[in-house]
């Protein structure tokens, strides 16, 4: 069953291109998903392609421009502001704390507020246990955030998440603040919780090992568009999307055959929109209708690619 949905979202920006000029460009094009439910749904990409901006698009901190997004059947919006639905856990623990006041308060407040009929101690109790789930002590509750190393923030954070048990949890580049022992650990963590609690997670990171660890399909993102989607063990084994092999012959230890594939140049300006093919200027295999006509993303539920070379 699919418990979240999106379908040709979209997001543009308007920006001063002189006085009274004005100019749109799209950081999200397009974009199709089904996170089904229990599972964990992967985005990877270069940083700036759009994965942070789809991200608050998903939980509302940012509006759509055009497409939809659905909790099971019905349209997210109405879901906005019941925090047993959605939540997300964002990329710097430390700035999405608030540093005046006591963790304990932060961790608790959406319990407090959406549960009118709990008392002061009964959230307190609740926020203690969730600290001690999450591998801190309860009596940490009365500190404040300077107070914690980067893991240990990032920990309330995912604390101040689960505490109101939602069905989903966007991750935005969860460990990518952390040390690599820190980022095991919150791995590990995020993985036993998903089990405990029967989470869904789409999980944000431009790190192909933490998406491959974590994740059960994966979807790749280019300049704002989806290139190629498919399951974990089949983008590893027999990525087909030049920019996938690309992306995968950069990483370590990650791959079955690992190609010598240099990509050269840098991701298109957002700003200029592009006829054709998004990743064509980069791509050694680019033909002339590469150039001037865009590709679909097609294929089946094991495998879908938005490249000419397959279509």
């Amino acid at each position: 069953m699919n418990i979240l949905t999106g379908k040709n979202l979209s997001k543009s920006f308007s920006i001063k291109t002189g006085l009274t000029a004005k100019e749109d460009f799209f950081a999200v094009q397009n974009v199709s998903f089904q996170l089904k439910k229990g599972t964990c749904l992967g985005l990877v990409g270069e940083s700036g392609c759009g994965k942070s901006t789809l991200a608050k698009m998903l939980v509302g901190l940012l509006p759509k421009s055009s497409g939809e997004i659905f909790y099971q059947d019905q349209p997210i919006e109405q879901f906005f502001y019941n925090p047993s639905i959605l939540q997300m856990i964002f990329q710097d623990p430390f700035s999405s704390l608030n540093p005046r006041r006591q963790v304990g308060k932060t961790i608790g407040e959406a319990l407090a507020i959406n549960h009118k009929n709990l008392s002061r101690k009964d959230v307190q109790r609740a926020v203690e246990e969730i600290l001690q789930e999450v591998g801190l002590e309860k009596e940490y509750a009365h500190r404040y955030p300077h107070e914690f190393s980067g893991g240990q923030r990032q920990r309330i954070a995912i604390a101040r998440a689960i505490i109101t048990h939602p069905e989903i949890l966007v991750c935005d580049e969860a460990v990518s603040a952390l040390d690599a022992s820190h980022q095991a650990q919150v791995l590990n963590l995020l993985l036993d919780l998903k089990e405990k609690y029967s989470l869904s997670y789409l999980f944000i990171s431009h790190n192909l090992q933490v998406i491959s660890f974590m994740c059960d399909e994966i979807m790749v993102m280019y300049a704002g568009e989806i290139v190629e989607q498919v399951p974990r063990a089949v983008l590893f084994e027999k990525p087909l999307h030049p920019y996938t092999k690309a992306l995968i012959a950069s990483a370590p230890y990650i791959g079955k055959e690992k190609q010598d594939i240099v990509l050269q140049g840098e991701m298109p300006s957002l700003m200029q929109r592009q006829q054709g093919c998004s990743f064509a200027g980069r791509c050694a295999y680019a033909t002339d209708r590469c150039q001037s006509e865009k590709p679909q993303l097609l294929g089946d539920e094991e495998h879908k690619i938005a490249c000419h070379l397959y279509q």
